[in-house]
């Protein structure tokens, strides 16, 4: 059996959040973190791990810096970490960004007992989409 996590870097906004002139969050500016929902989806793979020894893979689309945040995962317990990273998909918004890691996912391998774990929503767009967008591209409950 295998794990998938969807997992997302996100800004750190536990401090001072840095604002450009426009209005918009400046998250090159900002600390960044492994979005902490993500990381109770993490915790609940690895716990199936430690129970029945399956494999946990986590996946996330983003930035090349993102690996470190892959490698902090990898350190907790992870199996393996795949990054999907692109300039084109810069700026995306939950139905291409749950299309990238839909496709991903397929590309990782995706067997009948496999299970795929995603955080309620990321803190820096609050949507809740990504995960249930994967799952309905997926065909999964």
């Amino acid at each position: 059996m295998k794990c998938i996590v969807c997992v997302k870097q996100v800004p750190d906004t536990s401090g001072a959040v840095a604002v450009k002139a426009d209005g918009t969050m400046d998250r090159a500016a900002m600390a960044t973190i492994t979005n902490p929902d993500d990381l109770a989806a993490v915790e609940a793979a690895l716990r199936l791990k430690d129970a029945g020894g399956c494999e946990v893979v986590v996946v996330s689309m983003g930035p090349p810096p993102a690996e470190g945040m892959l490698r902090e995962l990898l350190a907790r317990g992870v199996d393996q970490a795949v990054l999907v990273s692109a300039r084109e998909f810069g700026g995306s918004d939950t139905y291409a960004t749950s299309q990238i890691l839909a496709a991903a996912i397929e590309k990782i391998g995706l067997g009948a007992e496999d299970i795929v774990f995603c955080g309620r929503q990321a803190i820096d767009g609050d949507t809740a989409q990504v995960g249930p967008q994967i799952a309905e591209k997926l065909g999964l409950p």
